[in-house]
């Protein structure tokens, strides 16, 4: 594309481009690009005869029809002798006029009105304006026969391919020749494809990086325990040329599709250009979930050279010392750190280092300079910076990021002259005076909600949220419920805490049905809370206060302690049901425990634990999800982290998911439940 005498050129057919053209004219050229207009489609295929654009992007009225739609895309990819991509701003949502779109050609759909910079952020990145390099490949194979066939082969689809017949060496050669795929053997000397991948997975920069393993092996059993680990693909020796060409680019398309997302406008911050804060949580949140799973069955071995921690800088200024800090991370952070804005004056970085001397030296380098270049815009704002490992205890991504915000803190107060370090956050100080200021904290109500969505692989309607609380303790520490609802029920304060979080989410639910969006909300309560016997008529008054007759609340009860206290359970459940309110048991696994709460309590969902879903277990998921259907309920997964386990999910009957991929807890319920729910069918 570097000859191209149009690079960088897109071409917008509008029913009315006056509308947008100006602005978004001006949007595309801050970013190298040229924009040209036309209002119709023979207007379009002049231009196109002329000159054929980068990225064509059809922006139909209001009152289109579909077939209009279908035939214009049609006449225009045929128009020219190499189709340029094309994008169609749909004017609203419907799922017909997405599949027309799609079906006749074009590559995406948005939904308009969109801001301009948003949109121009979306097309910028389709562009093929430069030379288009080779995908690189690496195959894994002490075979020297079967690794030059797969080789050859992909040489002539065009790619550029590097052998490694000693799978001892391979992490060199991946940080030397940096491919786009790996093509991996599974039985190999020394250490095993599935070793192998597991080592990778544990590694930040290849944690994402596509993997088919190509094998002669036909045990199922092995074959399902390869792509667990981490591959995304497995084919059986001997494979066609095309077969195998085809696996490769799918799968190259699927991660360069991964990547883009990462940089779409919501997630990326207008101000900073870092990362927004939900990517943020998403990618941490999805590094605690690989604790569950035997991707990470070797990170010990890989852990002894190596530890991930989050860096935080807190910050005392405006909007230009924000941006000041912003280029500062942005210039001297690596290319595998993740970078993002997590609050209004705060960034933090997600990092991998040798160990905590390299961390600490990075946070406190990193202090340094942002301090001398906030110093030359004046006033010389106040920057503090700190830094917290991610470990095995804590297993909350809200609450590590907050205990990483708490040593920025502290730095802060003292001037930013060092950074706050993980010592000084401990997660292992339970002193009497860390309980005090929990149990204080829940006196106060000093509580956050947060509300994590569930979306749907079946034919359920409507949104679902699970509402779940964090107590704000000390300089902002958030910790999650495992942390302090234990310490609630053993000093006697989990009816309090139960009836704040009941009326906190009923108070929800009334202001969602006033604005006429209904949502059906997942509340925790402890049983040890609902001992006294007027706590269900204290429910059905609060509900009747509300008006919420016809939108009633969800109430959960984990099942360890539903089983601790069985009969009261039973018999909350029954009074439950009578006004109305139906129940979810969270945490089930495999145990006599969750067999005995899960028949004897009448549950309309029931969650599964992310333990069950990655952990060692997991061939066994569609047997319990068949219990839990047999019983009635519905079966909710969490701690979903990517699109294979959906299809795994889906297969074995699931019908809601939740976890880092749909979303984390979000202090809002903004999830569009319509546009996730349909890319997730189609």
């Amino acid at each position: 594309m570097a000859d191209h005498p149009n690079a960088g050129l897109i071409l917008l057919l509008s029913s009315d481009p006056s509308e947008q053209a100006d602005p978004l004219r001006l949007a595309l050229a801050a970013r190298g690009v040229r924009l040209e207009t036309c209002s119709d489609v023979q207007q379009a295929l002049d231009r196109i005869e002329l000159r054929t654009p980068d990225l064509l992007v059809l922006s139909p009225a209001s009152d289109i029809r579909l077939e209009t739609v279908s035939e214009s895309i049609a006449r225009l990819r045929a128009a020219a002798s190499k189709p340029p991509r094309l994008v169609v701003l749909i004017p609203h949502e419907d799922i017909r006029l997405r599949l027309a779109a799609m079906r006749a050609g074009a590559d995406l759909c948005l939904l308009r009105p969109m801001r301009i910079e948003e949109l121009a952020d979306r097309l910028h990145p389709l562009l093929e304006t430069g030379p288009q390099e080779a995908d690189r490949i690496l195959v894994v194979d002490d075979q020297p026969v079967a690794a030059l066939f797969a080789s050859r082969i992909l040489q002539g689809a065009g790619m550029t391919t590097e052998c490694v017949r000693d799978p001892l060496q391979v992490i060199g050669v991946l940080e030397r020749f940096e491919p786009d795929l790996v093509l991996m053997d599974l039985h190999m000397p020394g250490v095993s494809g599935i070793e192998l991948t597991g080592i990778m997975r544990g590694h930040e920069r290849f944690a994402d990086l596509p993997i088919i393993f190509l094998s002669s092996e036909l045990d199922p059993d092995l074959q399902l325990k390869a792509l667990r680990i981490g591959g995304d693909d497995f084919l059986s020796k001997p494979v066609a040329p095309d077969r195998l060409t085809a696996s490769v680019r799918d799968r190259l398309q699927r991660a360069r599709e991964r990547r883009r997302r990462l940089h779409v406008p919501e997630a990326i911050d207008p101000l900073t250009r870092l990362a927004t804060r939900e990517p943020f949580l998403k990618r941490l949140d999805w590094l605690i979930g690989q604790a569950y799973s035997v991707k990470l069955a070797l990170v010990d071995q890989v852990g002894r050279s190596g530890q991930r921690a989050i860096v935080y800088l807190e910050l005392d200024g405006d909007e230009e010392a924000m941006e000041v800090l912003a280029a500062e991370v942005a210039a001297h952070h690596h290319a595998d750190d993740l970078a993002a804005r997590v609050g209004e004056r705060s960034v933090a970085i997600l990092i991998w280092r040798i160990n905590h001397e390299s961390i600490a030296h990075f946070a406190q380098e990193l202090l340094y300079r942002v301090s001398q270049a906030l110093m030359t815009i004046g006033a010389s704002p106040l920057v503090g910076g700190g830094w917290y490992p991610l470990t095995g205890a804590c297993q909350d991504a809200v609450t590590l990021l907050s205990r990483a915000g708490k040593a920025a803190r502290l730095s802060l107060m003292r001037a930013g002259e060092s950074v706050g370090s993980a010592a000084s956050v401990s997660p292992q100080d339970e002193s009497l005076r860390r309980e005090a200021a929990i149990l204080e904290a829940i006196e106060a109500e000093r509580l956050q909600l947060l509300f994590e969505p569930m979306f749907t692989l079946t034919d359920l309607k409507g949104e679902r949220y699970e509402m779940t609380p964090r107590v704000r303790i000390g300089d902002g520490e958030l910790l999650p419920p495992a942390e302090f609802v234990p310490l609630a029920i053993q000093a006697g304060q989990a009816a309090r805490l139960d009836r704040w979080l009941l009326m906190a989410g009923l108070d929800v639910l009334e202001a969602r049905l006033r604005h006429d969006r209904p949502v059906m909300l997942f509340i925790h309560q402890t049983l040890a809370g609902l001992e006294d016997d007027a706590w269900i008529d204290w429910v059905r008054d609060q509900i009747n206060e509300r008006d919420l007759i016809r939108l009633r609340p969800v109430i959960q009860f984990e099942i360890a302690e539903a089983d601790q206290h069985l009969e009261l359970a039973v018999r909350r459940a029954r009074q439950l049901g009578k006004i109305g309110i139906r129940l979810c048991l969270n945490g089930l696994d495999l145990s006599e425990r969750g067999r005995r709460v899960l028949h004897s309590l009448p549950m309309a969902y029931v969650r599964i634990g992310r333990a069950v879903i990655h952990g060692p277990d997991a061939e066994s998921l569609p047997w319990l999800i068949k219990s839990v259907k047999g019983c009635g309920a519905r079966v909710i997964a969490t701690g979903v982290d990517g699109p294979a386990t959906i299809a795994r999910l889906f297969g074995a009957g699931v019908d809601l998911i939740q976890g880092p991929y749909v979303q984390p807890p979000a202090l809002e319920m903004d999830f569009e439940f319509c546009i996730q729910e349909e890319a997730a069918r189609f």
